[in-house]
């Protein structure tokens, strides 16, 4: 069911019963008060009756039983004057004498030939005035009251739910209108759809839906990035790996085995930058710092990040022994220090030492990595953590310190690249303490 069927269904059942509810209130008071209004005219007639009666002479009352003046009688209405004693002075319906015979006063109905009638009784001095009025008149008369009462609240009750679909309608047209746009936009348009003119109860609606668009552009610009990066950084190595097996083909002896060398060692870095370029995207999209325990054991990961590196008898560590909870999971605190130590050994003099120093500050962890090497000018220092920056050494993806940047921000933390004085390159970290 469609929101607006909906919504009138509901409004429209919820007027229906509240109309309906009034009308039959209000028919059942206005039967009541017609009834007792009747019932009053009945009583003032027999009244009226009593009052003409004072002005009959006193003969009159003397005379025998069965000797009465009949009165012209109306359809309808019966009437009856008789004395105490049972004598009949006047009447309209002598037939209806069984009717109209009452002992004592007040209201009562009684039947007379299939018909009801509503009988009065009044006793006024010596005097017994009986009136009635046929049921039959006062049903219609109720009926075309109601009637009349009725077809005003049929119109308004129309009325109400051609107002409340008109309404509705024009209430829900700033949807209609947006479903119109979004069927309107071209494929691929993923901007962020216009707030203005929509009512507030939307907004919120149309806010998280533009917060979503956001995020799917920014998803699908990650993965054109890492499709872009992809394809450019491995054709190179494709090729030299196909060109290496092409030339052991055609050789024999040493020169086949160092082709068939050359080629596995393409093989080795194809697949390491294959690996960098899928933890840079894991760190882009935010994933694996959200689901990983925020809590790492410094010497522990640095423990493994040398091992992993191979760089553990080039390294000279002066660490806090005491430095044990950074706000980082193991496994990238882990992938941030092998990164640098590779780093460090591929654009470092060969053999040179690699000094660590980590110690705890007010500001959290401080984790300090420098090699020997010859200084960076500072506008390629400021693009090293930029994607591919290989400087002049050709070994490695490019994509190190991309990934160390990325992890550390991902963090909370900072990194900062210096320099000179014989240090080829100074790395510092700052990550917070857990």
């Amino acid at each position: 069911m469609s929101l607006r069927l909906r919504l009138v269904a509901t409004l429209g059942i919820t007027l229906a019963l509240l109309w309906g509810g009034t009308a039959a209130w209000s028919m059942r008071d206005l039967s009541t008060q017609l009834e007792h209004s009747l019932d009053q005219r009945l009583a003032q007639s027999a009244r009226m009756v009593a009052g003409l009666m004072d002005r009959v002479p006193a003969e009159l009352w003397r005379r025998e039983a069965g000797n009465m003046s009949t009165i012209p009688a109306l359809e309808g209405v019966a009437c009856r004057v008789s004395s105490l004693r049972g004598q009949v002075v006047a009447g309209t319906h002598p037939e209806m004498n069984d009717v109209l015979k009452s002992d004592r006063e007040g209201y009562r109905d009684r039947e007379h030939k299939g018909q009801r009638w509503r009988v009065y009784t009044l006793v006024d001095d010596d005097k017994r005035i009986t009136v009635a009025d046929r049921l039959r008149e006062r049903t219609a008369l109720l009926e075309q009251v109601r009637r009349a009462a009725f077809y005003p609240f049929l119109l308004a009750s129309v009325g109400s739910l051609v107002a409340l679909w008109w309404g509705v309608a024009r209430g829900l047209s700033p949807l209609t209108r947006l479903q119109r746009r979004l069927v309107s936009r071209a494929d691929g348009d993923l901007s962020a759809l216009p707030m203005r003119g929509l009512p507030a109860e939307i907004r919120p609606l149309i806010d998280g839906f533009n917060t979503l668009l956001l995020r799917t552009r920014r998803v699908l610009d990650m993965e054109q990035r890492f499709t872009d990066d992809a394809a450019h950084e491995l054709r190179t190595p494709l090729t030299a790996i196909r060109t290496h097996l092409q030339v052991s083909q055609r050789v024999e002896g040493e020169q086949r085995r160092y082709a068939l060398q050359q080629a596995e060692a393409g093989v080795a870095r194809l697949s390491k930058t294959l690996d960098q370029l899928l933890l840079l995207a894991r760190m882009e999209s935010e994933a694996a710092l959200q689901d990983a325990p925020q809590q790492a054991d410094f010497h522990a990961a640095l423990d493994m990040a040398m091992a992993e590196s191979g760089c553990r008898d080039y390294c000279r560590i002066d660490a806090d022994a005491n430095l044990r909870h950074v706000a980082i999971s193991d496994s990238m605190l882990t992938t941030v220090l092998r990164n640098l130590l590779e780093n460090a050994r591929h654009h470092g003099e060969p053999e040179a030492s690699i000094d660590i120093h980590a110690w705890a500050s007010s500001n959290g962890v401080v984790i300090e990595l420098a090699n020997r090497g010859e200084t960076i000018p500072p506008e390629r220092l400021a693009r090293l953590t930029e994607r591919f920056q290989r400087g002049h050494h050709a070994r490695g993806s490019g994509l190190g310190l991309s990934i160390v940047d990325a992890i550390t921000h991902r963090a909370g933390g900072s990194l900062a690249l210096e320099s000179g004085d014989g240090v080829g390159l100074l790395v510092r970290l700052r990550l917070p303490l857990a």
